[in-house]
């Protein structure tokens, strides 16, 4: 399927913008990308960037990985994006109770033998709790699934725990006020990308797009590392970067009022 097709139909959905998804879609098709491990999909926006790009090449399967309970939240869920574009072929979605950390254990017990785990993966995208614990250690966790070449995205570069307590308490399981002022206000995203990845051996290119939220590293092993800072914002793209976070703030103080709600129900 052409770009222009895939995002004339789910372009106006949340959460990756116009230039994001032309990215990923350009970069499957460049690098002639086959297997893809997307961790957090929310409505599957980017899956079906990723998908067309796939049905474009002739070939590729796309494994999404989810929580159970999160499916509801997001309306239109990523299995009825993928079914309206007819790409549900490109594309297996598995929804986890726990989270992707156990799902990514599973993995690479499935793919190891005789001690060695068998790298299956040519891009990963990162985009789930935004949490300094749970997505450094999927980091080397994808690390050993990835081949050699393979693409590794990061996704909220800059969110906060502190910008998100104005509109709700929790995040993915996580109580904000349990954290220290540091886990707060340091973007743990951040942290990851600048402390784990550009110091790991595996990685020789890397790639900052500041306006996009988006850290970006290539699988190349390399004592001179290059980084590179871009900027891709665009008027139509700062648009959407304001109504995403206008959503995101009206969904979540929704979810706030239905939970409050609720528990006064079952006070009285």
């Amino acid at each position: 399927m052409k770009f222009d097709e895939i995002s004339a139909i789910v372009g106006d959905v949340p959460f990756i913008s116009r230039t994001n998804g032309r990215f990923l879609y350009d970069l499957i098709l460049r690098e002639d990308i086959r297997d893809i491990l997307e961790l957090g999909i929310a409505h599957g926006t980017a899956t079906c960037y990723m998908a067309a790009a796939l049905q474009e090449l002739g070939h590729g399967m796309i494994t999404c990985v989810d929580l159970m309970e999160v499916k509801d939240h997001f309306k239109p869920s990523a299995e009825d994006q993928l079914a309206k574009t007819g790409l549900l072929d490109h594309a297996n979605i598995i929804r986890t109770q726990t989270g992707y950390t156990w799902f990514l254990h599973d993995e690479i017990r499935r793919n190891t033998q005789d001690d060695v785990c068998t790298e299956v993966y040519d891009l990963c995208i990162i985009d789930g709790p935004k949490n300094w614990t749970i997505d450094g250690a999927a980091f080397f966790f994808v690390d050993k699934l990835l081949r050699n070449n393979a693409w590794l995205i990061f996704d909220d570069y800059n969110w906060t725990y502190a910008q998100a307590s104005r509109q709700r308490e929790v995040t993915d399981g996580i109580t904000h006020r349990t954290l220290s002022q540091d886990e707060q206000e340091i973007p743990h995203i951040r942290e990851v990308f600048e402390l784990l990845v550009k110091q790991h051996p595996h990685y020789g290119r890397l790639m900052l797009i500041e306006d996009s939220e988006w850290a970006i590293a290539q699988k190349q092993a390399s004592a001179n590392k290059s980084y590179t800072v871009m900027y891709s914002e665009t008027a139509r793209s700062m648009l959407f970067k304001a109504l995403r976070k206008a959503y995101r703030a009206v969904r979540s103080h929704r979810e706030w009022l239905s939970s409050t709600t609720s528990s006064r129900g079952v006070a009285r």
